[in-house]
């Protein structure tokens, strides 16, 4: 995506992790604290490397989840790969089975996608009310949890939002609340690499992170 003159973004600081943090290791009892009403996802597992391919459904996307506070991919294994499965995917109960240790979601359960619409390469999302119902540091990271994933699609360039069929803003790390988000608004939640290790995330999300931050700091501008 390439980064308009109208639009104010954060310059942002691509993480790079050393070769010797890549052996990730799992600090015992490693926890985090939530913001607000995040979901936990309960996992049992300690892996520190994804599979090559999904072991079910017929594609694979990247989810974004929450970590202390910041933004981690996670892939799942969908029937397809439209924009429609993969966003509903987003709001449905986490599988728990997939996701690395200490992750947590702000998308809350109770909420639909009423409706998607993309247009010149600006998506509306239509939610239900119950989003409403989520404020504080939670509401920014689900939006950005929203953008993020939508973003991964070379054709969402921007993320407007409606709560019930009426425009609402949403809140922004930089620019308060705003009308028309993009992921260079959420460039600083992406989690640091570092902490990413420490808390036994796999080495997959560990450079989907960073390829991601690496392509932000090319395409977004950095007048912000």
């Amino acid at each position: 995506m390439n980064g308009s003159p109208g639009r104010r973004r954060r310059r942002i600081v691509a993480r790079s992790l050393a070769a010797a943090v890549v052996p990730v290791a799992i600090a015992a009892g490693c926890s985090i604290s939530t913001d607000d009403t995040p979901r936990g996802l309960a996992v049992s597992t300690t892996t520190t490397s994804a599979p090559a391919s999904p072991t079910s459904g017929g594609a694979s996307a990247q989810l974004w989840y929450v970590l202390d506070g910041s933004l981690v991919p996670v892939s799942a294994s969908l029937p397809d790969h439209l924009l429609s499965t993969v966003m509903g995917s987003l709001f449905d109960a986490p599988d728990t089975e997939s996701v690395g240790r200490d992750l947590t979601t702000s998308v809350p359960v109770d909420t639909k996608v009423e409706h998607l619409d993309l247009a010149d390469g600006t998506l509306t999302v239509d939610l239900s009310a119950e989003f409403d119902n989520l404020v504080g540091p939670s509401r920014q990271q689900a939006i950005a949890q929203i953008v993020l994933t939508a973003t991964e699609f070379p054709s969402v360039e921007r993320v407007r939002f409606r709560v019930d069929g009426t425009a609402v803003p949403v809140p922004t790390p930089t620019r308060g609340d705003a009308p028309t988000v993009s992921e260079c608004d959420y460039a600083s939640l992406l989690a640091d690499p570092v902490e990413m290790a420490q808390a036994g995330v796999t080495l997959n999300a560990i450079q989907r992170t960073q390829a991601r931050a690496a392509d932000l700091e090319r395409h977004c501008d950095n007048t912000g």
